[in-house]
């Protein structure tokens, strides 16, 4: 899954961290400048012994920190001694400064922490001791990790199964801090391992406990620990050692994972700088996540034993350690890391793989936007911060993605990447934002690039173009093609146009730097094409968009209807709709689909005839399905089938499946799928997909 996500739990806390820490005449937030963390599970009490000290800044005056909920302090020192005025508060006190509390109830932090307030006499550094008793017991049962929708994720537990804390448990103190330094020491059972960010410095056995000391060499925003019954294996990569923490039952892919591991390191020290860390480690969760932290990365079990993770989503978290994880991102001037992470990862390994896959990929990130994004919706890259829905994940991933790529295509592979160098040369350990990375394309290429950030950072939308006015002229015996390319948008973007020109049974590519509001263009041939290969972020018109699962999934709703009128074959079906939505949902029969809201995408489960859209595209008989010309078995098969224009709806998808007892965890599957016309599965398995061809484009003249 997408990396970072260690990044967008632990900004949360520095969104608000960020946004209150100033003086107050009621108190102000410390400024912690130095973590040295030390845990002591107590797994059957789903508890952990913790004791924090290191430095902080305080003010003179009422200072605050927070710390989570279930804490029971024991004691709390500064330098050496009893604060003054030391009090424990609920984080809805009077007390606190009104624009923090504010700020907890808008971060949904209220509920989960408390407010530990004492008095200084004077400005200064000081050394602090905080030990307390925490329980950690978040439901992990009935969590559901999704790239589309991230909210409600576990934040901290600790049972049988292992141990996880993020940042956003406030299982250590938090304040007004930016960069801090961490080192975390876990004392846990014995049979048990321990991960957290950084390096491991130290690992004893005694006593039937096992203590491990971990740190970070570099000034990090947050810190996250887990810790479980792992078999754990190593490999080394030049000086890097590459480590699995595997559950039992999945030590079979040690041999998957580590060459894998170790070539990602490899091949993205020579693009970039050295590995900034020691080691990368590859950690096995019992829940589903999707994780990238400070040299480590944390997969749930389905995620892992998926067979495309290794060839995307590692090379994805193994990169996060150069972007994110020790060049850090200035959230408050927006969010560039996910798109880069996702320019030099997901997006790279598909133009390593083929022109038409990289082709394919860039289509499938405009298509996610318009099917996602609305101007109810819509926002500028400069407010991105994390993902939270697919659609900041259509613009902080693949909007930003496309904008690196626009710039690599305005510059040249060699400078764009030699930006990459001399950013993190220069900026290891620092926040910086979109203009530092400006700065060093300018500086790689000596071109302007002064258009970038007002157009493409600071405002919404995409541009959109027209092609109009398509005529043959004869120019001294040559038939020439001539037309009019426009932006029909209040406000034009400077955009380098790819043009493809056909002549005979040829074609010829160029590109012109076009920022009016229209423009003539005259060649030798019979046919024009504007940005045939979807190099530019633009919006895509309905002819260039295949019906996919995405453009369902972007509908305000989607409703569900069988005309099966079996109780239990409903229930499964329901099942199935509850994992797709994330929410309960209720099954209708047939004879209400002609009462559906049309803004609501119908979902319907073996319908008693086709829609008209998908009669030329699939043909079902009683023993096998086919699609696009490729049979299956009916029997122990689900194809799920998306379509347009049925009963008044632009979207819709339909369900064929015999094999109901599959359904529940095809919901779950379905949404990942996004960019998929159709899919079939055997059993849960996945073994077709693909999408319906699109066969013209507004975009497109022929003339002969």
């Amino acid at each position: 899954m997408p990396g970072g996500l260690k990044i967008s739990l632990l900004m949360v806390v520095g969104i608000f961290i960020s946004a209150t820490g100033v003086m107050s005449e009621t108190g102000s937030l410390v400024e912690f400048r130095q973590h040295h963390i030390n845990i002591k599970l107590d797994v059957p009490a789903h508890q952990a012994a913790i004791s924090d000290s290191g430095v902080m800044q305080v003010r003179q005056g009422k200072n605050l920190f927070t710390l989570c909920k279930t804490a029971e302090i024991e004691s709390f020192t500064v330098n050496g001694e009893l604060p003054q005025d030391f009090s424990i508060i609920e984080a809805t006190d009077s007390s606190i400064p009104r624009n923090l509390i504010n700020r907890f109830f808008e971060l949904e932090a209220a509920e989960k922490i408390r407010v530990i307030s004492f008095s200084s006499s004077e400005d200064g550094s000081v050394e602090f001791v905080l030990n307390y008793v925490a329980v950690f017991d978040d439901d992990v049962e009935n969590m559901r990790f999704s790239r589309e929708r991230v909210g409600g994720e576990v934040t901290g537990t600790i049972l049988e199964q292992g141990a996880y804390l993020s940042g956003a448990s406030y299982f250590y103190p938090m304040g007004d801090e930016e960069l801090v330094s961490f080192r975390l020491t876990a004392d846990i059972p014995e049979a048990w391992e321990s991960i957290s960010d950084g390096n491991l410095l130290s690992s004893e056995t005694h006593n039937g406990r096992k203590v491990q000391s971990w740190g970070n060499p570099f000034m990090s925003d947050g810190c996250m620990f887990m810790a479980a019954p792992y078999v754990i294996s190593s490999v080394m990569v030049d000086s890097v050692e590459v480590w699995c923490y595997f559950f039992e039952a999945d030590t079979s892919l040690f041999e998957t994972y580590l060459p894998a591991t170790a070539d990602y390191i490899k091949m993205y020290s020579e693009l970039i700088g050295p590995y900034p860390y020691k080691r990368f480690t590859v950690v096995e969760n019992f829940f589903p996540t999707g994780y990238g932290m400070p040299a480590w990365t944390l997969l749930g079990q389905r995620v892992l034993q998926m067979p495309f993770i290794v060839k995307t989503s590692l090379g994805h978290e193994v990169l996060h350690n150069w972007w994110g994880n020790s060049v850090y991102v200035d959230y408050d001037r927006g969010n560039w890391c996910e798109g880069l992470t996702v320019y030099g990862a997901d997006y790279r390994y598909k133009l390593m793989q083929s022109e038409e896959a990289a082709r394919t990929y860039r289509k499938d990130i405009l298509k996610q936007f318009v099917s996602y994004v609305d101007s109810e919706n819509d926002f500028p890259l400069r407010e991105f911060t994390s993902r939270s829905s697919p659609d900041t994940r259509s613009i902080g991933y693949g909007k930003a993605m496309m904008v690196f790529h626009m710039i690599e295509q305005e510059i040249g592979t060699e400078p764009f990447f030699e930006a990459w160098k001399q950013v993190y040369n220069l900026h290891v350990e620092q926040k910086i934002g979109w203009e530092e990375w400006i700065a060093a394309f300018e500086k790689t290429s000596g071109k302007d690039l002064s258009h970038i950030i007002p157009q493409w950072i600071d405002r919404a939308g995409a541009p959109s173009l027209a092609l109009s006015d398509a005529r043959l002229i004869d120019s001294s015996g040559v038939t020439m093609i001539t037309a009019v390319i426009s932006q029909p948008v209040e406000e034009t973007y400077r955009i380098r146009v790819p043009i493809r020109i056909f002549a005979g049974g040829s074609v010829h590519d160029s590109t012109i730097m076009f920022s009016d509001r229209s423009e003539s263009i005259t060649a030798a041939g019979s046919g024009i094409e504007i940005d045939p290969d979807y190099h530019l972020f633009r919006k895509l018109y309905p002819e260039e968009v295949e019906p996919i699962v995405s453009s369902v999934m972007g509908r305000d709703a989607r409703c569900y209807f069988t005309p099966d009128s079996r109780l239990d074959v409903i229930a499964l079906f329901a099942e199935f709709g509850t994992n797709v939505e994330g929410d309960t949902v209720e099954v209708h029969p047939m004879n209400k689909f002609s009462t559906i809201d049309q803004t609501c995408a119908p979902i319907v489960m073996n319908p008693s005839e086709l829609p008209e859209y998908l009669k030329n595209k699939v043909v079902i008989k009683n023993a096998t399905v086919t699609v696009q010309g490729e049979d299956y078995p009916r029997k122990g098969h689900t194809f799920v089938l998306t379509g347009q224009r049925w009963n008044g709806n632009n979207r819709f998808m339909v369900v064929i499946t015999s094999d109901f007892k599959s359904l529940p965890r095809l919901g779950q599957l379905i949404p990942h799928y996004g960019k998929y016309s159709f899919l079939v599965f055997e059993g849960t398995r996945n073994i077709g997909k693909g999408q319906w061809a699109v066969d013209s484009s507004p975009l497109k003249v022929l003339l002969r």
